[in-house]
């Protein structure tokens, strides 16, 4: 059995889950995708504000957006988890996808949280027809297997 670390850097309250909850949601979700070392994934949950700013600095795009990921470039040596990267979500996005969407802000949450991790792993949906289509398959797989098969 292999385990996550997840660091948070805000409150993990805002949207109905809490820490443990996401470790086992993230474990289930690497171990489908045939992940099996130990990993260290960070989450920053922010506000649109913040989100269009890390978004602007880290990338060159001036807008806001629901999430980003930055994979890890390189790992600590000494460290017993390998550090897949840090996905950033915004909160006030996310909120309003989730009544836009007609789901729940927790549904929304883990959607962005799933879409973040598939960056974070090289899934690409902006390459190609073809990359879109394979990240959505494995995002809506992801989905089916945290909250069953909901017509997601």
């Amino acid at each position: 059995m292999f385990s996550v670390y997840i660091e948070f850097t805000v409150n993990d309250n805002l949207v109905g889950v809490d820490k443990l909850e996401i470790e086992h949601t993230v474990i289930k979700i690497l171990n489908h995708l045939s992940l099996k070392d130990n990993y260290e994934i960070e989450i920053l949950i922010v506000n649109d504000k913040s989100i269009k700013n890390i978004n602007k600095e880290r990338r060159g795009h001036d807008k806001e957006t629901d999430v980003l990921s930055f994979p890890m470039e390189c790992n600590e040596f000494f460290s017993p988890y390998k550090n897949l990267g840090e996905i950033v979500i915004s909160i006030e996005t996310l909120k309003k996808q989730a009544k836009m969407f007609e789901h729940s802000d927790r549904f929304e949450f883990y959607r962005l949280l799933i879409h973040g991790i598939l960056h974070l792993l090289g899934y690409d949906h902006e390459t190609n027809q073809e990359d879109e289509i394979r990240m959505q398959q494995k995002e809506d797989e992801c989905l089916e297997l945290v909250f069953g098969d909901t017509d997601i």
